[in-house]
């Protein structure tokens, strides 16, 4: 891994830095505050992004996911895949950003079959059918 550069500036308590690592030749971000990452993997089509989430988010590390939309909010891109399969606990912060993706360019997709901690999150919050989901099992 190389080391990370850190994409904003700020304080511990002003803004979450969020570092940006080449990891095996793909992109990752990652705030230093929890075990949150979100990965951008090669696509088949340059008019579509894969993130890859893993690890915990919430209002602290949300951030780095707002950071990785907006890098991949580009004119080409007309497809973000959410792989969430390695996300092991979010709460009212993921949802709201995920909800809020839909207010952007391009169309979201979340890959399922999602975890269950955040099948029941979105089920809980009423979000589950308000998202577009591939691949889900759930009814």
């Amino acid at each position: 891994m190389t080391s990370g550069r850190f994409l904003r500036d700020g304080s511990p308590g002003d803004w979450p830095f969020i570092r940006l690592d080449l990891v095996a030749g793909t992109f990752v971000w990652r705030p230093p505050c929890s075990d949150g990452l979100v990965r951008c993997v090669p696509a088949d089509s340059p008019a579509m992004a894969v993130l890859l989430l893993s690890g915990e988010f919430d209002a602290e590390t949300v951030p780095c996911l707002r950071e990785v939309l907006d890098a991949v909010r580009t004119p080409q891109v007309e497809l973000v895949l959410l792989d969430l399969i390695g996300v092991t606990f979010g709460d009212c912060a993921l949802v709201h950003e995920l909800t809020g993706a839909r207010s952007r360019p391009q169309r979201h997709v979340l890959l399922g079959p999602l975890p269950r901690r955040v099948a029941r999150l979105l089920a809980l919050t009423g979000t589950r059918h308000t998202l577009d989901i591939a691949l889900d099992d759930a009814p």
